[in-house]
C-alpha cells in the first residue's frame, strides 16, 4: 500500500512532464508512436483521475490485476531509457554488466517488465521528472550507525521521495 500512496506526493509539474513526454519517447527514444500510444494514454488518464482518487482506491486501481498499473510502469520504464538515450556519453560509463550500448542496455536492462531497477534507472527517471530521491540501502554492506544513502535528481525539486531499498524491492519511507 505504502508504493500506492506515493503517487500523492508527485507534484503538478512532474505531471506535466509526463503528459508533455510523448515527442521525445518518439524523436529521441526511437519509439514507434503506434506501439507506445496506448501506454502513454494510461498514464495521462490515470493523472487526470488521481486527484479524484482515494487512497484505497489509488491502492486498488494499482495493484488489481490490470493494464493500469502495467501500462504507467511500462510507460515510465521508456520515459527512462529515453533519458538514457539522450545523454549516451553521460551514463555508458556506469552500466553495470559490460554493455557499451545504451540501446542494447535499454533494451535488456530498462524496457522489460520484471527487471530490477539499477542506480543509473533511478538517476535517469528523477532527472527526467526533476524529483529528488534518496534511498537508504538496506542490502548488507555494513553500517555502524546509519545505512549507506545516495541522492538522485535536483536538491531544489519540490517534490522529494525516499526509498528503502532491499534487494529486489524498493519501499517508501515517509518523515516522522
Amino acid at each position: 500500500a505504502c508504493e500506492c500512496v506515493a503517487w500523492f506526493d508527485i507534484d503538478v509539474y512532474t505531471i506535466h512532464l509526463v503528459k508533455e513526454s510523448n515527442s521525445a519517447v518518439i524523436n529521441v527514444g526511437g519509439y514507434d508512436e503506434m506501439a507506445i500510444d496506448i501506454f502513454y494514454e494510461a498514464i495521462v488518464e490515470f493523472f487526470d483521475e488521481l486527484p479524484k482518487m482515494t487512497p484505497e482506491k489509488l491502492h486498488e486501481e494499482l495493484t488489481q490485476e490490470n493494464a493500469t498499473s502495467d501500462y504507467c510502469t511500462w510507460y515510465l520504464r521508456v520515459l527512462t531509457a529515453t533519458f538514457l538515450k539522450s545523454d549516451p556519453t553521460r551514463f555508458l560509463p556506469y552500466l553495470e554488466d559490460g554493455y557499451m550500448d545504451i540501446a542494447a542496455y535499454c533494451q535488456t536492462q530498462i524496457e522489460p517488465m520484471g527487471k530490477e531497477c539499477t542506480m543509473v534507472s533511478v538517476l535517469a527517471l528523477a532527472e527526467a521528472f526533476q524529483v529528488r530521491v534518496g534511498i537508504e540501502y538496506l542490502d548488507g554492506r555494513p553500517f555502524e550507525d546509519k545505512l549507506s544513502r545516495h541522492e538522485f535528481g535536483p536538491e531544489e525539486s519540490p517534490t522529494k521521495l525516499s526509498l528503502l531499498y532491499r534487494p529486489g524491492h524498493y519501499d517508501i519511507l515517509y518523515a516522522k
